[in-house]
């Protein structure tokens, strides 16, 4: 945990003072107290030296190096979050394209039994005013099952042009 902690002080100070040091020594060392001191002048003699480190400046080589990979595994993780956005939108569209399909069954289906329910009960005025209500209900459900298949055929055409757009941008981005 010491160390862990020396590690972690050594590495603010190299951030902090970077452009600073051109080449410089690093020094740690424990003084009579026990006290950790990290400096770039040595020590008191009487101190007791851990560590000397020499900070070597990178070259503009080596700065371009790192740049460019750093550059590279950036566009590698904006290209899989396009990936990942194009799969997401695939599957929203599939999705809603399945319950798009269910519903528009469900009210067929609707429809059907309202239809059915309608001729058998309606054949004469006794029955008409009997179940006037069960049928008007059968018919509200029925146009209430179309309006919902309407609704997730609308959801469906949306995510199917957000996964058309996004796989657009996601050609034009490889161009």
């Amino acid at each position: 945990m010491k160390y862990l902690l020396i590690g972690v002080v050594i590495a603010g100070l190299f951030a902090a003072a970077s452009a600073e040091l051109q080449a410089a020594e690093v020094y740690t060392w424990t003084d009579e107290k026990g006290n950790l001191h990290i400096t770039q002048d040595p020590p008191p003699k009487k101190a007791k030296l851990k560590e000397t480190m020499t900070y070597q400046p990178q070259s503009s080589t080596e700065s371009l190096e790192i740049e460019g990979r750093q550059k590279a595994a950036d566009e590698a993780a904006a290209e899989k979050q396009k990936s990942d956005e194009l799969l997401k939108a695939r599957a929203e569209a599939e999705q809603a394209r399945k319950e798009a399909e269910i519903a528009a069954a469900k009210a067929e289906e609707a429809a059907r039994m309202a239809k059915e329910y309608i001729e058998t009960h309606n054949r004469n005025q006794y029955m008409r005013r009997a179940y006037q209500y069960q049928m008007e209900k059968a018919a509200a459900d029925a146009k209430a099952a179309q309006e919902r298949a309407e609704a997730a055929e609308q959801r469906a055409s949306e995510a199917e042009k957000k996964f058309e757009k996004a796989e657009e941008q996601t050609k034009q981005a490889e161009d």
